[in-house]
């Protein structure tokens, strides 16, 4: 048998519909505020509009700081001030934190929404965990699959648990933190990345997205998901398959 090529499968947007995620938390938090694009993206900081932000911190004091006969009225909220009496015993003097448009969505991203887009995003469509285990089965002995993806040390916990939940049956896993570093290693990469299909030094697999109709097609006719790769005769004559002898 001749060498098995690598063939890497990106996470998101293949495997993890983190995009639908991402959206439905953003308006959450700044519905209102700012104006979400209506359509499917991929690059989450160039697309979603973000802007430098000061806020206000309070710290609460050392319990040593603390006056220890604050009388329990103290405690009730002040709707006209927003705050409560006791609040001026309590905290200490408020700090400006400014924060520039990229700090704001690296906290919204990797802290305040970590779990929920990047643990608790769905698969991209039903049964698509069953299917793509059944793509691994079926040439596992003809190719050498890795789930590869970009991310970084605090999305790589969350991440795992995606892969986790969604039963995923490969052996070999890699995380990268820049989009060169998803080609180390892969003779093909399945992925919808724009700037991975792009900027392309090897052969790439793409999967159609609104966002990247403009985009390289890829070594194959272009498909939808990793299921269609699966008895697709470009596919199977890349990876040499055989298909084995039945009774």
């Amino acid at each position: 048998m001749n060498k098995k090529l690598k063939i890497g499968i990106d996470i998101n947007e293949v495997l993890r519909a983190r995009w639908l995620q991402f959206d439905r938390f953003y308006d959450q938090e700044f519905g209102g505020e700012e104006s979400a694009p209506t359509n499917y993206v991929y690059d989450f900081f160039g697309k979603y509009p973000w802007k430098d932000t000061v806020e206000i911190t309070k710290d609460l004091k050392e319990p040593e700081d603390m006056p220890e006969d604050i009388n329990p009225l103290d405690y009730q909220h002040n709707d006209e001030l927003g705050e409560a009496p006791a609040d001026a015993f309590l905290f200490k003097t408020p700090e400006e934190v400014h924060l520039t448009a990229r700090q704001v969505y690296n906290r919204f991203l990797y802290e305040d929404y970590l779990f929920e887009i990047f643990a608790a995003a769905p698969m991209m469509y039903k049964d698509m965990d069953l299917q793509v285990n059944e793509f691994y089965f079926k040439y596992k002995d003809f190719a050498d699959f890795v789930i590869v993806s970009k991310e970084n040390q605090f999305s790589i916990p969350s991440t795992l648990f995606f892969l986790s939940k969604i039963r995923c049956r490969f052996n070999n896993f890699r995380f990268v933190e820049t989009n060169e570093q998803m080609w180390e290693d892969i003779d093909i990469l399945i992925t919808t990345d724009p700037e991975l299909l792009d900027g392309s030094k090897k052969s790439v697999i793409k999967l159609n997205r609104p966002y990247n109709e403009g985009c390289f097609e890829g070594i194959i006719t272009p498909v939808l998901q990793v299921n269609d790769l699966k008895d697709n005769p470009e596919f199977e004559k890349i990876i040499n398959y055989i298909k084995p002898v039945t009774e």
